[in-house]
């Protein structure tokens, strides 16, 4: 490793044995070589430390107790020598060019803060779509947003490494970020000099805590996303966003504590921000009114129907004329005996169709 790295490459790993050698060997085969690679293992349980041992004159290794993914990659931020900072969860794999291209487009363009670029999907050892980012994340369907709607500045970027010319999008997105994810916050790379304006990622979320750190990122620099994939997001059964579409009550409860983060992130860097608020009222409305029925619904699903009730209340009181919550607070006052014949009903319905 160099004594003094431009790239600090940060791994948390939680009882990824089978997978985080691969991790590694992603960062180390990298067309870019100036770098670091910190493993913060989080309070492995399986032979975590066994598998790492093969690596150990390569890596930095940092062990903690499992506190969480936003305390392993804040141990690793806080121990980064590197100009720049990127993460790798540890089930995921770079592409060769990936801080090839980013710290060249960094260089390009010192007003950036943050850049981020597509990504690919795989299940096993093979890739199921190339371009993925549009698939991950739903607002793009949602709101029937392109990369030109939500960057102000489009372009090419030419790198060695790369064929041909890469398009490249540049903008201060924070409003679009405000809406939903637009980015994967695994692929980005940032200076790690920002650390001191933004701190570091909010450790009481148990999850969705990359994205309030993107959030505060956005609000305060301006973002590049490179439309190439140079990441590969693994699908797992073990992974913690969950292959399955089964509905539990534990994946469900953990979807709740997602949202209500990403409701809190627009509370305190929009709702919170007077000035800011003045300007955007209406859709920040909404937004937060879209949340706290999103919540809702998520605990009417598994018959939490007071809890449902008030967040359709507290989403209401933003947005009183939205008929989807109008709706759903409604039928939350129904007698439970005739909310399951409507819902028996509905499935019914569906079903035909």
């Amino acid at each position: 490793m160099p004594i003094e790295p431009t790239v600090s490459v940060i791994i948390p790993t939680y009882n990824r044995a089978k997978f985080i050698p691969a991790a590694i060997q992603s960062v180390l085969d990298q067309t870019y070589t100036n770098l670091e690679i910190i493993v913060v293992d989080d309070g492995s349980t399986d032979d975590t430390q066994h598998v790492l041992e093969p690596f150990k004159d390569k890596i930095r290794c940092l062990a903690t107790e499992n506190r969480g993914p936003a305390h392993a990659r804040n141990i690793g931020m806080k121990a980064a020598l590197g100009k720049y900072i990127a993460f790798l969860d540890s089930d995921d794999l770079y592409l060769p060019g990936k801080l090839e291209i980013q710290v060249a487009f960094m260089k390009a363009h010192p007003e950036v803060g943050i850049i981020a670029t597509e990504m690919s999907s795989m299940v096993g050892n093979t890739i199921t779509e190339d371009y993925h980012l549009r698939s991950y994340h739903c607002i793009y369907a949602r709101k029937g947003l392109s990369y030109e709607d939500i960057y102000a500045v489009c372009g090419q970027f030419h790198c060695k490494t790369f064929a041909t010319p890469v398009p490249y999008y540049i903008g201060n997105i924070f409003s679009y970020v405000l809406q939903g994810p637009v980015l994967v916050s695994t692929t980005v790379l940032f200076p790690r000099e920002i650390l001191q304006r933004v701190g570091y990622q909010n450790e009481a979320y148990p999850n969705a805590q990359e994205y309030e750190f993107i959030v505060r990122i956005c609000k305060h620099y301006q973002t590049a996303f490179l439309n190439i994939p140079t990441y590969v997001y693994r699908y797992h059964v073990n992974q913690i966003s969950m292959v399955s579409n089964s509905r539990t009550r534990e994946k469900i409860l953990t979807e709740i504590r997602g949202e209500k983060v990403f409701l809190q992130a627009v509370l305190d860097w929009g709702y919170d921000d007077k000035k800011y608020y003045e300007e955007n009222k209406g859709w920040l409305n909404h937004r937060i009114a879209e949340l706290y029925n999103c919540i809702g619904e998520k605990w009417m699903e598994i018959g939490e129907t007071g809890k449902a009730r008030e967040n359709f209340r507290k989403g209401h009181g933003f947005d009183p004329s939205w008929p989807q919550n109008i709706q759903n607070l409604r039928f939350s006052y129904l007698p439970s005996l005739i909310r399951r014949v409507i819902r028996r009903a509905s499935k019914l319905v569906k079903t035909k169709k």
